[in-house]
């Protein structure tokens, strides 16, 4: 009883540490959270997998008072060493951006990158691995022929680019592509959803300059920046904090255009993730999405009710949501509002057999080899068998 209680306490101390700006209830309420004191080294490892351990620090850096100095010493060398390079891929990434602004192309950079020097009050508070970068299929050769100009090679070479891809199968292919410490991520598909847009629903992803360092990156509208967070903390099934808090501090500026989120969600009928992506992080920091744009998307009741059986919101907020649905979980709830039975069956499909060379190597197996008819078989059951043991976690 005690450790669940002990949990229980954690998963709350980072819900509040990670909200974009703790105001004096909240920190009031860190404050009794720290009595008696946590198990830091397991806080500590926990922060670190949520993706906020540089906001944790953040907010307790000027509470010597509450934290051993032995453990703020260590949070602060993780921050720090986390500020270094942020700013260092930074830095390696302004040739490449420099590139494709003279060039003239509408490279798109969304999450991570665009986020931490933007949303955060400090590059440092943002971890992220890599730079997501959208790019339109049309652009990838003269991209590619930066990439390999300044010296960037495919970190899974061999992999066929989106030219090779069927339409209904291009957004399998996500290339990285490295140089040093940094590492270039490239999707084809807006949104990551999986079937092809049409060009109309295109309309409603505006971009926009941006400053980064010396040179300047394309990046989305917030609205369309708050549309596809939404769909990426659903696509990871709402694992890590950071991906809500991203959301919150997006949906914290004040010149969020709520009627232009809602047309974006007509245009691209997303209505679900983003509503559910919205109200988890309501749920999470109250106050911080207005009641009226919830009521607004929110989606029917069938539809609804299967966002929270699902992710229900206690266990996301309790941070013990720990079953991760299937990638294409988002692309399900926009079929379901397109009502399209020749594009779901098209896209369903493609998700569950893929072309075998494409199984292949994201299995590491020969395309001749007959364990790729087990593959096929765990695409087709695994959904099924996390829905049974969803049900039966139900009191």
């Amino acid at each position: 009883m005690k450790k669940k209680q002990d949990l229980v306490r954690a998963a709350r101390l980072l819900v509040l540490c990670a909200r974009p700006g703790l105001d004096t209830a909240d920190m009031a309420e860190v404050l009794s959270l720290l009595v008696p004191a946590p198990d830091w080294a397991a806080l500590i490892q926990t922060a670190d997998a949520e993706g906020v351990l540089p906001l944790l620090y953040w907010s307790l850096r000027n509470r010597p008072d509450r934290v051993p100095p032995a453990v703020l010493g260590r949070l602060r060398v993780h921050y720090l060493k986390n500020l270094a390079r942020n700013v260092r891929i930074s830095k390696q990434a302004e040739p490449f951006f420099a590139a494709v602004r003279d060039s003239r192309l509408k490279i798109v950079l969304t999450k991570g990158l665009r986020l931490a020097s933007t949303v955060y009050a400090d590059i440092g508070l943002r971890p992220f691995w890599d730079v997501d970068l959208v790019v339109r299929p049309d652009d990838w050769p003269a991209v590619k022929k930066i990439l390999d100009g300044q010296g960037f090679e495919e970190a899974q070479a061999g992999t066929p680019g989106p030219d090779a891809a069927c339409l209904e199968t291009g957004w399998a292919y996500s290339p990285y592509f490295r140089r040093g410490d940094l590492i270039l991520e490239f999707h084809f598909n807006v949104l990551g959803l999986h079937f092809p847009v049409a060009a109309d629903e295109h309309e409603v992803t505006t971009v926009r300059s941006m400053p980064l360092r010396e040179t300047e990156v394309m990046v989305y509208s917030p609205e369309y920046e708050i549309c596809h967070l939404c769909l990426h903390a659903q696509q990871h099934s709402y694992r890590k904090l950071i991906w809500l808090t991203d959301i919150a501090g997006m949906a914290a500026r004040n010149d969020i255009d709520w009627a232009g989120i809602s047309a974006i969600c007509d245009a691209m009928k997303i209505h679900a993730p983003v509503y559910h992506g919205l109200f988890l992080v309501n749920a999470l920091w109250p106050g911080t999405i207005p009641s009226g744009v919830l009521r607004s998307l929110r989606p029917p009741y069938p539809m609804k009710a299967a966002l929270g059986f699902f992710w229900p919101e206690a266990a996301v907020a309790g941070r013990a949501n720990s079953l991760a649905w299937p990638y294409y979980m988002p692309s399900l709830f926009s079929l379901w509002e397109r009502r399209s039975l020749r594009l779901a069956a098209r896209t369903l499909s493609a998700i569950f057999f893929p072309p075998r060379p494409w199984l292949a190597r994201t299995c590491g197996l020969a395309e001749n080899s007959p364990r790729l008819y087990y593959q096929y078989a765990r695409r087709l059951s695994r959904p099924l068998g996390m829905a049974v043991r969803r049900l039966m976690r139900i009191p």
